[in-house]
């Protein structure tokens, strides 16, 4: 019996020490953080580089305007970093266009202020008036007084590096680089009748060395192409962007937003099927309802361009969007409707979307295929909920 007793003892002994051996899991972070996205030109002409088409543009803007992302002011993400502000929304983001070209006025600035979107433009000041497919001092005075937040992207749009300038002596390369941000900062501050305060690194190419530089000529920000979202205690004079081009569609558009997957089932109508004439409502049932924030979940219909009253079923995880009347305003063939909420676990933001299609007007009746009803979720979960547009 003593030597099962210190048998059994020593077995919990190293059972102690494993214990206290063990790695603690690291504490998850769930402070808030927020994404800033970078455009450069909307519907140009000749599709340059860095260019976006005017549709893809909208439908970003729908989706951010629809689905529960809060669009805040680049100073207030500044002020968060730095301790100033206590907080941000959640799925905070912050809208930059860099530049100056003409496409800032005549296509991003319309849209962005019928959203009542806050934004940034980085303007280098040695392109304003010299093309045709450049912003005038007109412009982005008008611009400033309208409430856009006018910032500086250094004079002539160089790189700022002093790896990109071997040739120069240090004192030199010291005295251009002063002059590139100082001088950008004085001719932007003298045009539009506010303060610079913030700058873009042309190409998002900068070191130490230029932010110190940034520091001493009066930026209290700075901003790089480096993909990332900015958190609290971020370096204010490396915070991160997301860059916007031609090349990303979509689905990708909504994972550097911050989207993973959630499962859908028992879609109306099916992916690609045509909608049936005789159905008013968009539906989905969420197969994992219980893992998510009941208060959390939302649908919108991006083509309706404009919220629409959806009702949640948190017994069954069933969600409903109501078209009505709306059904008629809907002219495009194809139309995108999204479900998300945030995830009891991890706090994260979980999306699906689907395309379907509405019926011609003009063709010719026929049968849809025949859906087979799937099963329903049973579920204790006591609540139900209406909504509408998610809070911005």
């Amino acid at each position: 019996m003593t030597a099962r007793r210190a048998l059994t003892a020593s077995i919990l002994s190293l059972i102690s020490v494993v214990a206290l051996a063990a790695p603690k899991r690291a504490a998850v972070d769930d402070r808030p953080t927020a994404t800033v996205l970078c455009y450069h030109i909307v519907e140009a002409p000749a599709a340059p580089r860095m260019h976006i088409d005017r549709e893809t543009f909208r439908q970003q803007l729908r989706y951010l305007e629809m689905t529960g992302y809060n669009v805040v002011p680049l100073r207030h993400v500044y002020e968060y970093a730095t301790g100033k502000r206590a907080s941000l929304p959640k799925n905070a983001v912050v809208i930059t266009i860099d530049d100056g070209w003409r496409s800032t006025y005549t296509e991003a600035f319309p849209e962005l202020q019928k959203r009542k979107f806050p934004f940034t433009v980085f303007i280098y000041p040695n392109i304003i008036g010299q093309t045709s497919n450049a912003l005038s001092w007109a412009q982005i005075r008008e611009m400033a007084a309208a409430g856009v937040d006018v910032q500086s992207h250094a004079l002539t749009h160089p790189y700022l590096t002093k790896r990109k300038h071997r040739s120069m002596t240090d004192e030199a390369y010291a005295t251009w680089l002063r002059n590139e941000l100082a001088e950008s900062r004085r001719i932007l501050e003298k045009q539009a009748g506010k303060k610079v305060q913030f700058l873009a690194y042309p190409y998002g190419d900068y070191d130490n060395r230029v932010a110190l530089a940034a520091a001493k000529a009066g930026y209290l920000a700075a901003l790089t192409c480096d993909f990332g979202r900015v958190k609290k205690d971020s370096d204010p004079l490396k915070m991160r962007r997301f860059v916007i081009d031609d090349k990303m569609d979509f689905t990708t558009f909504r994972r550097y937003m911050g989207a993973t997957p959630l499962q859908l089932a028992e879609m109306t109508p099916k992916p690609g099927i045509e909608l049936d004439p005789g159905i008013t409502t968009i539906s989905a049932k969420i197969p994992g309802f219980q893992s998510l924030d009941p208060k959390s979940v939302g649908m919108a219909l991006l083509s309706l361009g404009a919220a629409t009253p959806y009702a949640y079923d948190a017994r069954s995880g069933e969600i409903t969007l109501t078209l009505r009347d709306a059904l008629s305003t809907l002219k495009a063939k194809y139309h995108r409707a999204v479900v998300w909420a945030t995830d009891l676990k991890t706090g994260k933001r979980v999306e699906a979307t689907w395309v379907f299609r509405l019926p011609d007007p003009n063709a010719p009746d026929k049968a849809l295929p025949a859906v087979t009803p799937a099963r329903v979720i049973a579920s204790t979960v006591p609540a139900a909920h209406t909504g509408g547009s998610p809070k911005r």
